[in-house]
């Protein structure tokens, strides 16, 4: 009986972690060409980010840069938060970036490949994404997790 508890804890310990808030927008800040950031480059490397690096490029998108708040609690309704990651080449040099944009709420997916930049520079890709992390590695890990769990489960229940 004390192994179906732990069962059930573990079960629910692990949903709980499966679901992110959704008050937030939390995407990757930075840039391959920075030289703290080898993490940033493609494919992204989460494994060798430190605490600090975390701290500093895992942030809130929140509020578009310079306002902090909306007035009023208002958002504009007219643009919503993205997480961003772009691949541009710049002085024949290849920079991948990650950061949070505001969009327009109408905008066809991904028309910032499509952005006006100086001569210097030609984006190769262009995406943006709506969840907490997208911009950065892989966000299958939690529903793997999920799944191999319930297979536990149901394997622990057959006997």
């Amino acid at each position: 009986m004390a192994k179906y508890g732990i069962l059930l804890f573990a079960s629910a310990f692990l949903l709980a972690a499966t679901f992110q808030q959704a008050d937030a927008l939390r995407c990757w800040r930075c840039s391959s060409d920075a030289s703290t950031a080898a993490f940033c480059d493609d494919p992204f490397t989460q494994d060798i980010i430190t605490e600090q690096q975390r701290r500093w490029s895992f942030v809130d998108c929140s509020y578009p840069p310079g306002t902090g708040s909306y007035p009023f609690n208002q958002q504009q309704s007219q643009t919503r938060a993205v997480c961003k990651k772009m691949k541009q080449i710049i002085n024949d040099r290849v920079v991948v970036s990650r950061s949070c944009a505001w969009e327009d709420v109408n905008a066809t997916p991904n028309s910032c490949v499509n952005a006006q930049t100086p001569s210097y520079i030609r984006t190769d890709f262009c995406e943006t994404c709506t969840t907490d992390g997208c911009n950065g590695a892989s966000q299958y890990g939690p529903a793997v997790a999920m799944v191999l769990l319930m297979a536990l489960v149901a394997k622990l229940l057959a006997w």
